[in-house]
């Protein structure tokens, strides 16, 4: 029903009541987690908003096509890549959305094959990582393709990336190293608690990695003001209960500005004193 709705005027406007009452609700609730919810909803706003006219968007770990939904309603001239692991979504993106080029595998450092788990209660949080569920009847095992990112798009001019694959985001990024060169896109990316998935990756990992190639990671509500970046103690630090946020902006150093400004106009702030 959520997929069916996405694109319609009544399903923005629905998902923007929805958004509000959870933040009025964790204001009730967990009055703690207002600016992680807060911070959440900014990024997503955003990034669907901050890629340049006529250039790529790239949406890793796609899901139902919300953000696909919102980029295409505010510019129809931007041009969409989707990357989706599970089969029948990658299936329904591709019936949802004909104009965007989707893709129905997972993507990582590394091309082949992998097993990937699909939470049947809550697909958001399927994942390439070990399932954090105690009821492993609630999971189901899949062989997916495995790709590198370089290899799925290897002309465009990619200006934004969305990541969202619970906690193979660095795999992704490792993938892309011609991309990021080549492009130097803006990149919104989850990074939720640290958790035993298996996977290897750290937030320490994916810092160096980012500085290494020299971007500059903000949180959401910084994007649109005068803000270096994060150092690593305070990205480590920004996990930890209650969480600063989930979703981060790795912007290129030689973009910050830029992005600022961009973000400024479309967050309606002035410049600063």
């Amino acid at each position: 029903m959520k997929q069916s709705l996405l694109g319609s005027p009544f399903g923005r406007m629905a998902l923007s009541v929805r958004d509000k009452i959870q933040l009025v609700r964790e204001a009730w609730s967990h009055p703690e987690r207002v600016g992680t919810s807060a911070n959440d909803h900014l990024a997503t706003y955003l990034i669907t908003r901050l890629c340049r006219p006529n250039a790529y968007f790239i949406d890793v770990g796609a899901h139902i096509g919300s953000i696909i939904s919102e980029v295409v309603h505010r510019d129809r001239s931007i041009k969409i890549v989707a990357v989706e692991a599970i089969p029948e979504k990658a299936e329904r993106l591709r019936r949802k959305f004909p104009d965007v080029e989707t893709h129905a595998c997972a993507v990582g450092e590394s091309a082949g094959n992998a097993t990937f788990f699909i939470d049947m209660e809550q697909s958001g949080y399927s994942s390439l990582g070990t399932p954090k569920r105690v009821d492993q009847r609630s999971i189901r095992e899949i062989n997916v393709r495995l790709e590198k990112l370089d290899a799925l798009v290897p002309a465009h001019h990619v200006d934004a990336i969305k990541i969202d694959v619970e906690g193979a985001e660095l795999g992704v990024l490792r993938g892309a190293t011609a991309l990021l060169a080549r492009c130097r896109p803006l990149i919104m990316f989850e990074s939720g608690a640290p958790v035993q998935d298996g996977l290897g990756y750290s937030k320490e990992a994916m810092y160096e990695f980012l500085s290494t190639h020299d971007f500059s990671i903000v949180v959401p509500n910084r994007v649109a003001h005068n803000d270096d970046g994060l150092d690593l103690q305070g990205f480590v630090e920004s996990h930890l209960y209650p969480r600063r946020t989930t979703n981060y902006f790795a912007i290129p150093k030689e973009r910050r500005l830029e992005c600022r400004d961009l973000a400024r106009r479309i967050l309606g702030v002035r410049p600063e004193i």
